[in-house]
């Protein structure tokens, strides 16, 4: 039980730190460089030791999320709900892009696609 503690104790820490961070760059709209940070936080939650009783959880929910989101995505008229939600029109591009560059490797995957077929060629 102390242990427990402990973990959610560093957890509130970890919390305090980035939370500021994380709201400054939802001001700024970079969702890039947040998920940037939430990947270095993650890295630094798994390395410091906290129980995975505490992390399991959120691993589950922040997977449910990710595949919901995609889920929606993916349905005939799951960009224009998420369009209506408030992304905007290059973000879904860059998702359609990221899933399917070939498919838009004249236009929004342009230099993606050339990249692949650069470093594919040698």
């Amino acid at each position: 039980e102390d242990s427990l503690k402990n973990d959610w104790k560093l957890l509130g820490i970890f919390a305090l730190i980035t939370l500021p961070v994380m709201v400054l760059l939802g001001l700024q709209k970079d969702l890039g460089t947040a998920m940037v940070f939430s990947a270095i936080l993650a890295g630094l939650i798994l390395l410091s030791g906290i129980s995975w009783w505490i992390i399991l959880p959120v691993v589950i929910i922040v997977a449910l999320a990710v595949g919901g989101f995609m889920l929606i995505f993916l349905l005939p008229n799951g960009k224009e709900f998420l369009y209506g939600l408030g992304m905007d029109t290059y973000q879904i591009n860059r998702i359609s892009a990221w899933l399917d560059p070939f498919s838009y490797a004249k236009t929004i995957a342009y230099q993606q696609t050339q990249g692949m077929i650069s470093i594919g060629s040698g």
